[in-house]
């Protein structure tokens, strides 16, 4: 959800604290998302109904005496298609399984396993084991005998420095082995059924570091050499879906941190938040990926597509509690959507089951991923009257709407979800059925406009029928203010010379150019009201006029007066009320040219928005441009002048800013003072 870079971890955190009383069936607070990936407090999404500790489990000792035995440590789990559970009893050397309801069903593994930490069942029933300690993988049957062990890979191709060390491990159809390697950075080891190594798969990417990147420009060769090299970060766990697609997860990042890989090791998600301490991950029957949080007792469920669900759980600081977790270490999704996460601290696994609002989204959703919008249609509004803030419905409706031909609707829906990608498809149907109905008309419209104006214009040389026009243009041209305002197209089209009669010759005046900045923050106002949603990077409905006026004003007036002082100090030609009139008359591209091309922009989708950002850019640039002559003309400098007057302007400005946010937080303080002092006396003549 390349939207959730933008979820606020902080707010996160702080609604973890809100009062929780309410919430009678979980002890902790369960959040969606809304539009702009910010955390909607929802309702419970899984709540506790049970635990497996590992009690009922009974062995007999050298004596013949029967006892119960407890799970211990805890570091994985899987369940397979039947049902079973299959935990990594890490701490007792062995494998256990459970069947669907937690009864104890036999033990796998004991004399042979050392330390198991990953275990996988593939659809045949057997038994995958990652073992840390005996640096093996352990093949197993059905009724638990040992088929096959394979320990470091021959080839040199693995590696001859390359530590063997299994942590977890998957399976696909034709058995070929996907395991994460303790500090294996390359990526996942995969070996085929025979225990041949293939190669390494899905490896991460080491990320940008500047102080990396600054060295390696610098420093000499043998300076690198002495430096450590930067290695990407290898994957902690691993899950795989019944299609055979790869899903690693990767401690220590936060975003990305949970990839889906093919079959070519391409990561087919993209701006996924990730936890950074996460503990394992999981996928189930339709798709939706699970994740646990070692230290914070975070559960995170996402969607097929890495946009998140739900997020729960929490930290148990000694209350004991059913659904609060010591030390995650394993989560599973059993076949009824039973989510059982394995607590390594508390040497147990919690189940939690999902809610009605839960199996509705996942209904949903099934249909959706299906490619069955309509199908989905009804599950979404129920979950829409459950939560009206749960965006992924609006998306799921629109893409209904969309299937039926509704186009309209699904706009609405899609502005909703702000899903800007499937908002351009609805509105380029919209676009070509319009296009489709009236293009003839407006085509035999504007050819026979030109041919109007052509005429006219013939008529007009022949026998002047258009005198009064021209001559009342003219007069109005006369206009001194409305001459100065026309200025700007002069000034556009001939900076040089716009700019040496803008001073010389009164072409602007400070009344002219004040109009104009009047105007710019009329442009600013339309621009954000009437660009294209697809294009637009703010919330219309969460403009402030104030901060906009702050925002095109602040800037603009701190540009002017720290320009003068510059120059003042530079022998600058320039005075105030010239830099005034130049740096107004400099944004005239921006004034003339940003309003229309908003307008401009509703009729565009996203297959046209380069020619939407080509033009944004040019306004941009090109004022940029007439700013550089201003500095220039007006000052009487050389082009390295310029430049330098420029650089120390916005080093000013800069300084201004430090200077303003200094002032006006010891403004509050001394109002905070003031206050404190005020409260004082009005508390001491009261006691008087």
């Amino acid at each position: 959800m390349g939207k959730y870079g933008r979820i606020v971890m902080t707010a996160v955190i702080a609604l973890f604290f809100l009062p929780q009383a309410a919430l009678a069936n979980a002890p902790y607070v369960t959040f969606t998302f809304d539009d702009d990936g910010l955390p909607v407090q929802t309702q419970s999404a899984y709540v506790p109904a049970g635990v497996i500790d590992g009690f009922r489990i009974t062995e007999t000792d050298e004596n013949g005496e029967t006892r119960s035995v407890p799970l211990s440590g805890p570091e994985d789990l899987f369940i397979d298609a039947r049902g079973d559970v299959y935990v990594a009893d890490t701490g007792n050397a062995r494998i256990v399984v459970f069947d669907v309801w937690g009864n104890y069903k036999r033990m796998i593994g004991q004399g042979v396993l050392a330390r198991p930490t990953g275990v996988f069942v593939d659809d045949e029933g057997t038994v995958y084991v990652a073992d840390y300690r005996n640096e093996k993988v352990y093949l197993f049957d059905k009724d638990g005998t040992l088929r096959q062990e394979i320990g470091r890979p021959a080839s040199r191709l693995f590696g001859a420095n390359q530590p063997f060390k299994p942590v977890k491990i998957v399976a696909d159809k034709r058995q070929n082995m996907y395991v994460v390697g303790e500090g294996t950075v390359h990526g996942l080891i995969q070996i085929n059924k025979q225990g041949e190594f293939l190669g390494y798969f899905g490896g991460n990417k080491a990320g940008f570091n500047l102080t990396r990147y600054l060295q390696r420009l610098l420093y000499t060769k043998e300076q690198l050499d002495k430096l450590m090299r930067q290695l990407p970060p290898s994957a902690t766990n691993v899950a795989i879906d019944r299609e055979g697609l790869v899903y690693t997860g990767t401690a220590g990042v936060r975003m990305d941190g949970i990839k889906k890989l093919n079959v070519a090791g391409k990561n087919l998600l993209s701006n996924v938040w990730t936890s950074p301490s996460v503990a394992d991950i999981t996928v189930d029957a339709l798709g939706n990926i699970y994740a646990v949080d070692a230290i914070r007792g975070w559960v995170v469920e996402y969607d097929p597509e890495g946009r998140i669900l739900f997020f729960f759980g929490d930290t148990d600081t000694g209350s004991q509690r059913l659904g609060l977790f010591k030390s995650p270490s394993a989560i599973a999704v059993g076949p009824d959507g039973r989510v059982f996460v394995a607590d390594k601290q508390r040497s147990n696994i919690q189940i939690l089951k999902p809610t009605e609002f839960t199996l509705l989204v996942h209904e949903a959703i099934m249909y959706y991923m299906d490619g069955k919008y309509a199908e989905s249609e009804r599950p979404w509004q129920d979950v829409l009257r459950l939560n009206s803030m749960f965006g992924l419905a609006h998306t799921g409706l629109g893409m209904a709407a969309l299937k039926q031909g509704d186009y309209e609707r699904a706009l609405a829906e899609f502005r909703l979800a702000n899903n800007k990608e499937q908002y351009s498809n609805a509105y380029w149907e919209i676009r070509r059925i319009w296009l489709m109905e009236h293009a003839s008309t407006a085509i035999i419209v504007i050819v026979a406009g030109i041919a109007a104006l052509l005429i006219l214009e013939k008529l007009h040389r022949k026998y002047g029928i258009l005198r009064a026009v021209a001559n009342g243009w003219r007069r109005f041209r006369g206009i001194r203010l409305v001459s100065q305002l026309l200025h700007t197209f002069r000034l556009m089209r001939h900076p040089v010379d716009g700019y040496w009669e803008l001073e010389a010759e009164g072409k602007a005046s400070v009344f002219s150019a004040t109009v104009l900045l009047v105007l710019l923050f009329a442009v600013r106002l339309v621009v954000l009201y009437q660009t294209n949603f697809l294009f637009a990077d703010w919330d219309v409905r969460k403009i402030s006029l104030f901060n906009e006026v702050l925002t095109v004003y602040v800037p603009f007036f701190a540009w002017v007066i720290c320009n003068y002082l510059v120059s003042t100090i530079n022998d600058g030609e320039g005075k105030f009320k010239d830099i005034y009139k130049g740096s107004v008359y400099a944004l005239s591209p921006y004034i003339v040219f940003a309003g229309p091309l908003a307008v401009l922009s509703q009729g565009l989708t996203r297959l046209e928005q380069v020619v939407y950002e080509f033009a944004s850019a040019a306004i941009v640039l090109y004022s940029a441009f007439l700013m550089f002559m201003m500095v220039k003309e007006i000052h009487g400098y050389e082009i390295g002048q310029s430049f330098k007057n420029i650089f120390l302007t916005l080093v000013g400005m800069a300084i201004m800013a430090v200077l303003a946010f200094i002032l006006f937080g010891l403004s509050n303080q001394v109002t905070d003072f003031v206050y404190s002092i005020y409260q004082e006396v009005k508390f001491r003549v009261q006691d008087a």
